[in-house]
């Protein structure tokens, strides 16, 4: 006599099956991995360059939200250190960044406000 009455070994006969494995199955597909999820309409983002190598997202935050409430801030690291973006609730909130924020003074540094131009593909 054994576990589970169905023959020798594990695999034998029904067996057990695990209430939970339709669950663990369902969280491999279509999630929203790295880089997928964020869409941003161009017009709402901001690109920053010539940061201080100190600056955070949260002090570019503090920073840019002079200009209107901001969504979402970055400050790049790796191939884009020195880079960062910001993003608006409308068009007029990222134009009036551009115009007021281009060339201020961020961890000692002043900083350049534009456009938000997507990189070519290499």
């Amino acid at each position: 006599m054994g576990w589970g009455g169905g023959g020798k070994g594990w695999g034998g006969g029904k067996g057990w099956s695990s209430p939970w494995q339709p669950m663990w199955q369902k969280w491999g597909k279509g999630g929203g991995g790295k880089g997928k999820g964020f869409k941003v309409d161009p017009s709402l983002k901001v690109w920053i360059g010539n940061l201080a190598s100190g600056a955070d997202w949260k002090t570019l935050q503090d920073h840019m939200n002079q200009a209107g409430k901001t969504k979402w801030v970055e400050a790049f690291s790796g191939k884009g250190a020195g880079t960062g973006a910001a993003v608006y609730s409308s068009a007029e909130e990222a134009t009036n960044a551009i115009t007021m924020l281009n060339g201020s003074i961020v961890n000692g540094q002043a900083i350049q406000v534009d456009v938000w131009t997507k990189a070519p593909s290499a």
